[in-house]
Order: structure tokens, then sequence, then C-alpha cells
């Protein structure tokens, strides 16, 4: 069932609340056209709340793979990544937390429909979170760093060094390394750094524990949280960290 869980995030997903059953039903099909796997007999039953309904998926969520079975974890995320590429042309968009994702067969399945991300329902932001999520939700170019920089957070914490390696290629090829960011836009700085930090960190070219100090301070949840000074004044602190880190 789609729930606005914040208010920061209410007026960008006023659209999608309203999408109804066709627009929705709509935005399944061109995700499933392009090779994204759903959970079966996925419906959608209801309006008002949006609600969708569909077979329990049997099979464990993809974050649980990163120590079990490494290397479906990489497929699994280079996968999600050809699926957000060949959504590019799109009206549609996934989310790639990598929350939202099982894994049946060996291969992964998105199990978190809702919202509907529609590119031409796109809000203009209005604050700095607001630029943020809408890139997050709409651009290609930072969904898929985006993904890159869970996957290899994840991977920084497993045990499995083959796995962070064999996953780096994969990461630069979905993502590729940025220079010049510190001063570039938002959202770039944002998610774009965090990817390349995070391979970075894999490939053994930086510690790991500042890397993991810039993904709590690129925390978009806490992000959210701040009122609009302070998250002006946490960009800079992002920024700044940027130039320490030596990206530039």
């Amino acid at each position: 069932m789609l729930d606005v869980q914040h208010p920061a995030s209410a007026r960008l997903l006023g659209a999608t609340l309203t999408a109804g059953r066709t627009v929705t039903e709509n935005y399944l099909d061109t995700i499933a056209a392009v090779g994204v796997r759903l959970p079966m007999e996925l419906t959608v039953i209801s309006d008002e709340p949006l609600a969708v309904r569909h077979r329990w998926v049997f099979g464990p969520g993809l974050l649980n793979a990163v120590e079990s079975v490494p290397e479906l974890f990489v497929n699994s995320v280079r996968e999600i990544g050809r699926w957000v590429c060949d959504l590019a042309a799109t009206d549609a968009r996934i989310d790639t937390n990598l929350a939202n994702f099982c894994v049946v067969e060996g291969r992964p399945v998105l199990v978190d429909v809702l919202p509907p991300l529609i590119p031409s329902l796109r809000q203009q932001p209005t604050n700095l979170f607001e630029v943020l999520f809408a890139a997050l939700c709409f651009d290609t170019e930072i969904i898929l760093a985006a993904l890159v920089g869970y996957a290899a957070r994840a991977l920084l914490r497993a045990a499995d060094p083959a796995a962070a390696r064999q996953f780096v290629a994969v990461g630069r090829d979905l993502s590729p390394p940025v220079s010049g960011y510190p001063d570039g836009p938002l959202a770039e700085v944002w998610f774009r750094s965090r990817a390349t930090l995070a391979l970075r960190a894999l490939a053994g070219e930086l510690p790991a524990d500042p890397v993991r100090s810039f993904f709590v301070l690129t925390s978009v949840r806490a992000f959210r949280e701040l009122d609009e000074q302070r998250r002006a004044r946490r960009v800079e602190q992002v920024r700044e960290a940027l130039r320490g880190l030596g990206v530039r």
C-alpha cells in the first residue's frame, strides 16, 4: 500500500498518490517490458489508497547474499543495473535500494513497486532535500550511482575479498569514476562520489573507514530530517569531506 511515510517526501510524491490504477498498471507493464522481474500475480487492487497485491516471494533478500553467495549478489546488481539502463528511454524508473529485491532461482525480483516512479509526473523541487530526492528517483545516472554505492557499501562489510574485487569492474562500468565533483551539482556530489569512493575502497585504493564515515555523512534519511539552513551546512560539509579524501 502506498503511504507517504515522511512529510519531506509528500509534495514530490503527490502526483504519484493520485496516479490511480491505470497509470500504475501502465507503469508495471513498462518496467516488465524491459525485463524487470516482478512477483507472480502482481495486481493493482485499489486506487485510494493505491495498493498492489502479489504472491509471497519465497526467496532471500538480496542483501543476505552478500555473505552467503557473493557472486550471486554481484551478478544480481549487474542485472538490476541493466534494468535501470534499459528504462532510461521510458517513462518509468525503479528504486535501486537493495532492500527492495529478493533472489529467486539465482536472479533478482523487484518486490517493492510503490510508489511508481514516473518521470513525466516529476514535480519541480523547492528545497535541497527535494533536489536530492528527485534526482535519486528520476535521473538514470544518479539511480545507477546510488545502486553502485549501496552495493559497494554492503561489500565493504563482507568477508570475501574476491567478491569485492569482482564488483569493482561491474561498479565502474555502471557508474564510471568521477572527478571534480566537490563543487558540482548536488546529486552528483552526493551519489556519484559515494559510488566512486566506495569502489576505490573496494579496490584497496582508499582505507574503508573514511569511506564508511562519508556514507554516514551523506545519509539521505538524516539529510531529510534537517531544516533547510542545516541542510545547506551539511552540503558544505560533504564538499569539504570530498576535498579531504582527494576527490577533485
